[in-house]
């Protein structure tokens, strides 16, 4: 009672005017979820990309193969490659390096050869008492599907180029007509562009005319598996 008659005598003196308090002024929201996911981000892709990667991306294909930026990154390319920690432990494990047979797949010395693409030839390992292969591919910007993420069809084209090469080996001979049956891929974990990534075959069983293969696809420390594969070769001696 005491409180309404206050409120009508002030009300009285002041012609009906009711004074409003000033409302806090509301903090501004900082969104530091989407900073923090875009700082992180932006991290871990510059320690996979290079300034050269990129150059290679928008400027190598118009020049020579002999010109000094492009022998500069495939340079780069290779003291990366021999840095590998895979690379001593294949030789540790008994591993020789083999020439890789060029013809055996053109897509990858010829088409994909190039700054961004497949610019380095593969490096291919065999260890004939194991009788398994490796290879070391090193796969650029330009075979993306998805932004910084290869292609499933590329990845399909570098295990199966590896395979070929493994049969090769094992029949210890260039002259042979390879056809490849009942390739089947199964993807595990995307694959990041501008990464060396390791092939191995993984089971060879020969039935006659006939050659069953397995292989997966790593990433560069050979720890964790992106993709598994299985064909079956067929040869005409």
């Amino acid at each position: 009672m005491l409180k309404r008659t206050a409120i009508a005598q002030l009300r009285k003196y002041t012609n009906g005017i009711v004074f409003k308090t000033a409302s806090k002024p509301k903090r501004r929201w900082i969104p530091w979820t989407i900073f923090g996911g875009s700082f992180f981000g932006g991290w871990y892709l510059t320690q996979h990309m290079t300034f050269t990667d990129l150059l290679a991306y928008w400027r190598y294909d118009a020049l020579p193969k002999n010109a000094d930026e492009v022998v500069k990154y495939h340079a780069d390319l290779n003291r990366r490659l021999n840095g590998l920690p895979i690379v001593k432990q294949l030789e540790e494990a008994g591993f020789v390096q083999v020439i890789a047979n060029e013809e055996k797949n053109l897509l990858v010395s010829r088409a994909l050869n190039t700054p961004g693409g497949i610019a380095i030839p593969p490096r291919v390992y065999y260890n004939p008492s194991r009788r398994e292969t490796v290879g070391l591919y090193h796969l650029g910007m330009k075979l993306t599907g998805y932004p910084f993420l290869i292609h499933g069809g590329i990845l399909a084209t570098v295990i199966e180029d590896l395979m070929k090469e493994a049969f090769r080996l094992e029949k210890g001979t260039k002259n042979i007509n390879q056809e490849t049956k009942d390739l089947s891929i199964s993807y595990k974990f995307p694959t990041l562009a501008n990464q060396f990534v390791v092939v191995r075959t993984t089971d060879l069983q020969q039935y006659g005319n006939k050659t069953k293969l397995k292989a997966e696809l790593m990433d560069q420390s050979g720890n964790r598996t992106l993709v598994k594969a299985n064909a079956t070769f067929a040869s005409e001696e």
